[in-house]
């Protein structure tokens, strides 16, 4: 079972999941293993060493839940950071310790992993724009699914692929967590959009898309509906940003339009990175807005409560990519600045160049 503790300094949230130290890891020496052998839960052929599957793409529709022959399938974690249940369930929070210095809560909610492809080797880069459709509709359409169960604030698609990006299967996937609590780094960035908006009445994101435009030298690619961006702040070398031209807030308010036209920019930015780099260890982050709040309640974070803020207007939804070719230090741990040692100008260039 899992907790939820609040550091009193920050007011960040932490998850206490002791139960993921048991995961199985590939990666101890860090490198990944090509041959998966008979070791691989997520390889064909090996179904039953998952959880029984939520959902499963391109198997006959009278075949049997949980064989072989997919393309994909979706299965709950089965060593889950947040689980299922209620605010009653035993892993209540330590309430005999002082909550102000000690805030803590259960660790309900969900966790989810979608096993995008049955090819051992293969990587986001190497799915094609068809692939990655088929994936990103499954993203929506489960993070749909998660954002209309009880408690839930926050739900967080994410892509460790790699040992240096916190990958312990070789195996490509994809997670989904929903969250009780909102993330410290998603407030931020909501409280920026709002405050934007009070003092300018346009959207961060738009406005910033349309600098950014204007400038060139950072923009990697684009669409009539996406445009690839290396960060004018990158942290880590060769991150990208990739936004809708559409001002949404969330990820599942995205149309299949939407979602093939970000396939397109999508692939065309980890070609280029794949070409420069091989197939390293990266983040892919979809963020979107805190979850409404429903039934009179408040968001739960004091920032967001006394703006009156809300997410459909003052929120824009977008990816992020963060290669992980760097490790952090002392300093970035220590303080929260990061040191990044390829200059976003630079990136973009190379990454244009070599997505074509």
């Amino acid at each position: 079972m899992s907790t939820l503790r609040q550091d009193p300094l920050t007011g960040r949230w932490v998850i206490m999941a002791a139960s993921r130290g048991d995961r199985p890891n590939e990666f101890r020496l860090m490198q990944r293993d090509p041959d998966p052998g008979t070791h691989c839960p997520f390889c064909p052929g090996h179904e039953s060493s998952t959880t029984p599957e939520i959902l499963a793409i391109g198997r006959s529709s009278d075949a049997p839940a949980n064989g072989t022959d997919w393309r994909m399938r979706v299965v709950p974690n089965r060593y889950p950071a947040l689980r299922p249940g209620n605010e009653s369930s035993s892993d209540a929070p330590e309430s005999e310790l002082p909550p102000e210095f000690f805030p803590s809560r259960s660790g309900v909610g969900s966790h989810e992993v979608i096993i995008y492809t049955p090819d051992h080797a293969a990587g986001l880069a190497s799915l094609g724009e068809s692939g990655l459709l088929e994936l990103l509709k499954v993203l929506r359409d489960r993070s749909e699914v998660l954002s209309r169960r009880p408690g839930h604030k926050y739900i967080s698609p994410f892509c460790n692929h790699g040992p240096e990006a916190g990958a312990t299967l070789a195996h490509p996937h994809m997670q989904i967590i929903g969250t009780p609590e909102l993330p410290s780094y998603v407030v931020d960035k909501a409280v920026r959009f709002a405050d934007y908006r009070a003092r300018t009445g346009g959207c961060l994101l738009c406005d910033l898309v349309a600098a950014e435009e204007k400038a060139g030298d950072r923009v990697i690619c684009s669409n009539d509906r996406w445009t690839s961006l290396a960060p004018w702040a990158s942290r880590f070398p060769w991150e990208m940003l990739l936004v809708p031209s559409g001002h949404r807030a969330y990820l599942t308010e995205a149309d299949d339009d939407d979602l093939a036209s970000l396939c397109e920019v999508l692939s065309f930015s980890l070609r280029g990175l794949a070409s420069i780099h091989g197939d390293p260890s990266l983040n892919l982050v979809i963020h979107s807005a805190p979850l409404i709040p429903t039934n009179g309640e408040v968001f739960g974070d004091k920032r967001l409560d006394d703006l009156a803020y809300s997410p459909n207007k003052d929120f824009h939804w977008h990816l992020e990519i963060m290669p992980r070719l760097s490790r952090q230090a002392g300093f970035e741990v220590g303080t929260g600045f990061t040191i990044n040692s390829v200059i976003p100008e630079e990136a973009a260039r190379r990454l244009r160049e070599e997505g074509s």
